[in-house]
Parts: structure tokens; C-alpha cells; sequence
């Protein structure tokens, strides 16, 4: 494993030194799903402050509870007290005698404790009557996402409404790998990213020198840490797993609309409606609709998380077959079928570069299909009526072949039914490669490719 420095949560840090220097009680929830760093993150912020930090485990309560007792009585400088409830530990150090800097609290996978216990009704009493007027930041920290919305944040929990403060920490945005793999090619950044998405603990098995080497070893070993990953999260989050990995694995293959995926997974139409909403509520995949599209009632669903597609379109179908060694079936897919993959993650990088850009202010971006015409992507801003229509191709593009689709593209933009009579319309190729862009850009088209977007990671700035 290649274990790396912190890399960015700026955005984060700022919130929480923000809420570390208010004065009274604080109280931060932070969730998240699995392996997106918030213990690093959680621990980068107290470093330098007085803290106690209890890393929960998936085990009793009692358990998690000698090890807070052992954590109090390290920060207070006192032999192991030997306190019978979380309240009774909190009530003990709010008593103490302290003129240093306000005391921060973190119950890491406070999840852990909570999943098998009725705790978390004590922590309501510990928020409302010991800790509320004191100059104490408590910060409860979780990664079941699901367990987390319901228990935690939902409106029956006893914690609602309570918290001062909330992070939901996301996956890195491709641009922060450029700071994680200073020496890797944007190619090899790309395939990484198509792998692991932006989620620290797995961007730590990579290195950036022979990626698809990396590929093989870190996904495809039945061995290697990623291999079973999907997994486990899927068994920890969910009821009825193997439902939800028939639904994950259609969605990999293509299978967008209900009633494709209810097809692919032995369900009716009617029933696949609500795995699918459990599946966006923990943010696996996301409903999209066409950028334009005011109704909003049909759309099409796609997976949220590279990491989830490429393991649902490479491994889930051969789990068995990998496990038993035999790679070669495996592997020859994902010879075959890597390119296409990666001209998906490529789109959102492209989205994310449109974005950054900031050639005008965005007031919507997305994909715009309309029965049999599709658009890539299409950035609009109502204020001025500037409209932007973007194909993206994984491919390197002569000169020619550039005209000719932004030729095409000018056809399809015809029938994109917004602000008609008033709107100017600027049309953008963006690609691996393209040959005589800057000739393109002097004809008033917007070309970039890979040796763009890698300017705009180097820039300062953009970073969360």
C-alpha cells in the first residue's frame, strides 16, 4: 500500500475551525459513506487541540465504553476511571477544572455503537443536559449511511434538530489527484479515477507507474483488499443484498430505464422503484433526467460512484470465477471493455472541467437527450442566455473529424427547445486529443483536451 499525506478537505477544516472558535456548545454530526476519509479528516482537525477520540468497533457497547473511559482518563491524566454510562463519562468532564482551550469530543463510527443498542437516547440527554451550555465541541462521526440518516439525522431520531453543524464528506474531486499522484500522467490520473473514483482509501494501493498492472493486483486478486469491497458495504447498508447487486449490475451493463433494470433483476417494474430510491438515498446511483426536462417524471439512472461501476461491470459477473483464481474470462472483459468505461468517467471529468472553467456563470449543466438525439452536455445561464452544447469523445480527434462533430452537434442543437429566439449559442468539442484546436478556437468553437484540463488541476484555487 501507498499511504499519502492529507489531501485537501479544505472546505471541511475551515467549517470545522469555524465552529471549534464560536463560543457555548458545539455540536458537528459528520457522515459519509466508507473509506472518503472522515477519521483522517477528524483527525487532522485535532492534531493540535485538546481532544478525546473514541474510535468505536463493532462490538458491544460495553466494549466501546471501556475504551472511552480509558480515552477520558488519558486526557484528564488520571488512573482508568471506571464510569457505568457515557453520561456518567461526560458528567465527569464537564466538572473538571479547566482553564485551557475548549475540549472537542469525537466518537468516531459512532454507528458501531449505536447499531445494536438503544444509545443513542442517552446521547440526548447528554446533549440537552450536560453538555449544553459548556464550552465543549462534541462531534459524532459515522459511515452506514443509511443507519446514520435514519437514527442519527431523521426526524424520529432523539438527536434531531439538535446538531449545530453537519458534514457529509464526498470523494475527492478528480482534480485533487493531480496533488495525490504529483508524477503520474493525466491518462494514468484518468484510469485511477476510473477505478477507485476520488475515495482516499483506495487511491492508497496505487502508485501512478503501471496502472493497469495496479488494476489487476489491487481488483481482480481475490486476495487484494478491493476485490470484496462492494460487498461488504452492500451487506452492512442494505437488506436483501443480492437484490440490490442484481439492480448495481444491470445499471454497470446499460440497463438504465425501470424497466430495463427490472428486467435484468427478476423484479416487476412496479417494485423496482423503491430499491432504486434506497440505492440514491445512500448516493450508489443517481436518477437523471434530461437537462431541460421540466416534468422531471421519466428518467434514466445511472451509477453515482466509478468505483461501484467498474466493480459491477468487471468483477460482479466473475466474483466466483475470481475467487477461484480462474482470471482469464474476467480480465479479457475488461481488456475489451476498460476503453468504454473510461469514456464514462471521462464525461463527468468533462462536466467537472466545464464547471471550473468558469467560462460563464452555470445556472444548469447536464446531459440533454431527446428520443433519438443526445447530447454529451449542455451548460446553460438563463440571466444572459448563453448556452453551451458540448460533445466529449475518449478518443484523439484530427482536425476533421472535430468539424465535422461540432457540425453535427450544431444539427442536434436545433431541436434543444430553450430560449429560441434570444440565446447565443457556443459549441465545444472536448477530447484525449485534438489536432488543429487552436485553429478551431480562432473560428469561435471551444476545443480543449487532456493538456487543458491538466492546466486547470495545476491552478490554485480550485481545489475544495
Amino acid at each position: 500500500m501507498f499511504r499519502k499525506e492529507f489531501v485537501d478537505r479544505r472546505k471541511e477544516l475551515e467549517f470545522l475551525d469555524k465552529k471549534y472558535k464560536e463560543q457555548g456548545f458545539e455540536f458537528i454530526i459528520a457522515s459519509g459513506r466508507r473509506r472518503t476519509g472522515k477519521s483522517r479528516l477528524l483527525k487532522e482537525f485535532v492534531k493540535d487541540k485538546e481532544n478525546i477520540f473514541l474510535l468505536c468497533e463493532e462490538r458491544k457497547w460495553q466494549h466501546n465504553l471501556s475504551k472511552f473511559n480509558k480515552a477520558v482518563g488519558k486526557c484528564f491524566g488520571i488512573p482508568n476511571p471506571n464510569f457505568g454510562s457515557f453520561s456518567d463519562c461526560f458528567d465527569f468532564i464537564v466538572k473538571q477544572d479547566r482553564e485551557r482551550e475548549r475540549l472537542i469530543v469525537v466518537i468516531d463510527e459512532f454507528s458501531y455503537l449505536i447499531k445494536k443498542s438503544d444509545i443513542i437516547a442517552e446521547f440526548q440527554t447528554i446533549v440537552d443536559e450536560i453538555l449544553s451550555e459548556k464550552e465543549i465541541m462534541l462531534v459524532l462521526s459515522g459511515s452506514a449511511v443509511s443507519m446514520m440518516k435514519k437514527r442519527v439525522l431523521g426526524y424520529k431520531s432523539p438527536l434531531y434538530g439538535r446538531s449545530t453543524g453537519q458534514i457529509f464528506l464526498q470523494p475527492l474531486r478528480f482534480r485533487n489527484l493531480r496533488e495525490w499522484f504529483p508524477k503520474a500522467k493525466i491518462e494514468d490520473l484518468i484510469k485511477i479515477y476510473a477505478v477507485c473514483d476520488g475515495i482516499p482509501k483506495y487511491l492508497e494501493f496505487f502508485s501512478g507507474i503501471d496502472v493497469e498492472n495496479e488494476i489487476k493486483e489491487n481488483v481482480f486478486d481475490p486476495e487484494s483488499f478491493l476485490f470484496r469491497e462492494p460487498k461488504l458495504i452492500l451487506e452492512e447498508e442494505l437488506r436483501e443484498p443480492e437484490t440490490y447487486f442484481q439492480i448495481l449490475e444491470a445499471i454497470s451493463l446499460g440497463h438504465t430505464k425501470v424497466v430495463e433494470i427490472a428486467n435484468y433483476s427478476y423484479l416487476q417494474a412496479k417494485d423496482v422503484s423503491s430499491y432504486l430510491s434506497v440505492l440514491e438515498d445512500i448516493g450508489f446511483v443517481k436518477k437523471e433526467h434530461s437537462v431541460l426536462d421540466k416534468r422531471r417524471v421519466r428518467g434514466i439512472y445511472r451509477m453515482k460512484d466509478n468505483f461501484f461501476e467498474f466493480w459491477f461491470r468487471f468483477i460482479s459477473m466473475y466474483f466466483s470465477e475470481l475467487e477461484a483464481w480462474q482470471i482469464e474470462g474476467a480480465w479479457s472483459d475488461f481488456k475489451r471493455g476498460f476503453n468504454s468505461h473510461l469514456g464514462l468517467t471521462f464525461e463527468k471529468i468533462a462536466m467537472e472541467f466545464l464547471v471550473e472553467k468558469k467560462l460563464f456563470r452555470v445556472h444548469k449543466v447536464g446531459r440533454w437527450w431527446h428520443r433519438d438525439k443526445e447530447i454529451d452536455l449542455v451548460a446553460l445561464n438563463e440571466e444572459t442566455k448563453e448556452i453551451v452544447f458540448v460533445e466529449v469523445k475518449w478518443s484523439a480527434l484530427r482536425s476533421v473529424e472535430a468539424k465535422r462533430i461540432i457540425a453535427e452537434l450544431k444539427e442536434k442543437s436545433g431541436f434543444v427547445d430553450w430560449n429560441n429566439e434570444n440565446r447565443n449559442e457556443v459549441f465545444a468539442v472536448i477530447a484525449k486529443r485534438i489536432e488543429g484546436k487552436e485553429e478551431l478556437k480562432e473560428e469561435g468553437y471551444l476545443c480543449y483536451d487532456l493538456e487543458d484540463i491538466e492546466d486547470i488541476m495545476k491552478t490554485e484555487g480550485g481545489a475544495r
